[in-house]
């Protein structure tokens, strides 16, 4: 009778440690973040280093883009950060960085046809202290 007792004990303690485990009132799925660790590193690094990373990524999935003139982070997709990256050439491309650092890029024009978010404007990239090209030119000018 006492080991009922205990275990029962045991059970409800073990149950009361799970938080609210009620499903939503409107019967939709509970919304969990995974870690980003990649996407996250690259929030906090300087603008060049973000352009960088974003050409990395966009050539290693094959396409073509000799540099990022402008870049943002737009959100996060099912699971994925979306970062959007605009080319010298013009180009606008999606990249998608899966938790597990996994990349896909896609065209932003192609966004509508597959189904994937709409790429927002990109504002311009503030002048990065990290450049050599804005240290030489500050340099020249002083």
């Amino acid at each position: 009778m006492l080991r009922t007792i205990i275990a029962g004990g045991a059970c409800a303690l073990l149950l009361a440690g799970c938080g609210d485990t009620s499903a939503p009132e409107n019967g939709a799925e509970p919304k969990v973040r995974i870690a980003n660790p990649g996407s996250d590193r690259l929030k906090t690094m300087s603008p060049l280093y973000q352009r960088i990373g974003l050409v990395r990524a966009i050539r290693g999935t094959g396409k073509r883009c000799r540099s990022v003139d402008r870049l943002a982070y737009q959100q996060e997709y099912e699971q994925l950060a979306m970062w959007v990256a605009q080319c010298n050439d013009g180009r606008i491309w999606s990249v998608f960085i899966a938790p597990n650092q996994n990349v896909q890029v896609r065209l932003c024009t192609e966004h509508a046809q597959l189904d994937l978010p709409p790429c927002r404007d990109l504002p311009p990239l503030p002048p990065d202290p990290d450049d050599p090209v804005v240290n030489k030119a500050r340099a020249k000018g002083s």
